[in-house]
């Protein structure tokens, strides 16, 4: 479940097109052949659910059934429900949640269904304010729109555009990359069984790129190599995770975007899951997901990523996330590397 932004706190929903117009903003892409959940408090949005259509029944019930997991996890006592695409590609899936919804207690404010730049009401049957033709809305210039710009908020075409913002920058030479890479690693074999100093050097540079992504700053192709390498030994990655609370998940999403789309491809899986982490924190499930799938595409049993996974399907509230204490987290990882430096070495993948 994505938590809905802060930037979007002083958009207020007067009508259904202010809804449907905001959605793709919250989403961060133009959702497809989805069906969108909404908790909405106070003409506010505060909580978004996206899952896949489909036509199989039994998937269709599975779905109900997380989406009701979903929302009674995270307290939602109301829904709005939006399905996008044809009326018999989006019936069945609306019908299913709406019956789960209603049988667990959860209210349901309205039911429609959008498609082609218009919406029809599956509850009113008014036909001065719900025509059969449907109620076009203005998805690019409506008030709710704009106030979402404005907010630096954007909606690219799909979730495939989305997933692309994490693929490699078009002018980045990848010649250049595997050469520094396999300099970076060569000099990491030699230093790695220095324990304790590379434990810290992995972490000091974390920082340091934390602060200057914090100041605006881009970083260079061999700087984000280098986090990379440090991140294939877990406790540097994990003590990456303990800086969230001191720079904020913004600048953590912004770091870890980077250094995913920088490095060579066989060290994404870190960076990408520290993404996903950041995305969970900032209440970003979209980003999170891509995320998600972009590390277990390349560690397809990479524990952390798989725990992320579950927690992202299972709706977790970012204040869920951040509620750790990330301070006696830090020292046990410091502990644990005085005791057993070894734990620091890095674990280059096959081949490097």
């Amino acid at each position: 479940m994505s938590t809905a932004p802060e930037r979007t706190d002083a958009i207020t929903l007067r009508k259904l097109a202010d809804v449907v117009a905001l959605v793709p903003y919250l989403l961060g892409f133009h959702p497809q052949r989805s069906l969108v959940a909404l908790t909405i408090e106070d003409a506010a949005v505060r909580g978004t659910v996206r899952l896949d259509l489909t036509q199989d029944p039994a998937e269709i019930a599975e779905r109900a059934g997380h989406l009701v997991d979903v929302l009674s996890r995270n307290r939602s006592h109301r829904a709005l429900l939006i399905g996008y695409g044809s009326e018999a590609e989006v019936t069945p899936m609306v019908g299913a949640a709406t019956e789960a919804l209603r049988a667990a207690g959860i209210g349901i404010s309205e039911t429609i269904r959008v498609d082609d730049g218009r919406y029809w009401s599956y509850v009113c049957t008014d036909v001065t304010c719900c025509p059969p033709e449907g109620t076009p809305v203005d998805l690019t210039s409506s008030v709710p729109a704009a106030t979402a710009v404005l907010a630096g908020m954007c909606a690219l075409p799909d979730r495939a555009a989305l997933a692309a913002t994490l693929d490699p920058p078009q002018q980045l030479d990848q010649d250049r990359v595997r050469d520094i890479t396999r300099e970076v690693c060569a000099q990491a074999k030699q230093r790695s069984k220095e324990g304790v100093r590379w434990f810290w050097d992995g972490a000091n540079r974390v920082v340091a790129a934390l602060e200057r992504v914090q100041a605006g700053e881009d970083l260079d192709v061999e700087t984000a190599i280098w986090i990379g390498v440090h991140l294939t030994a877990k406790p540097i990655r994990d003590m990456a995770m303990t800086y969230v609370p001191r720079y904020g998940a913004e600048t953590h999403v912004r770091l870890w975007t980077e250094v995913t789309r920088k490095v060579h491809p066989t060290f994404a899986t870190a960076p990408a899951t520290l993404l996903a982490f950041a995305a969970m924190c900032r209440g970003n499930g979209a980003l999170a997901g891509i995320a998600l799938e972009r590390a277990l595409s390349i560690s397809p049993h990479n524990t952390l990523a798989l725990l992320l996974s579950e927690g992202l399907m299972a709706g977790l509230h970012p204040s869920h996330m951040l509620a750790c204490d990330w301070n006696g987290v830090a020292d046990d990882l410091v502990a644990r590397i005085r005791l057993c430096p070894s734990a620091a070495w890095p674990l280059l993948p096959e081949g490097w």
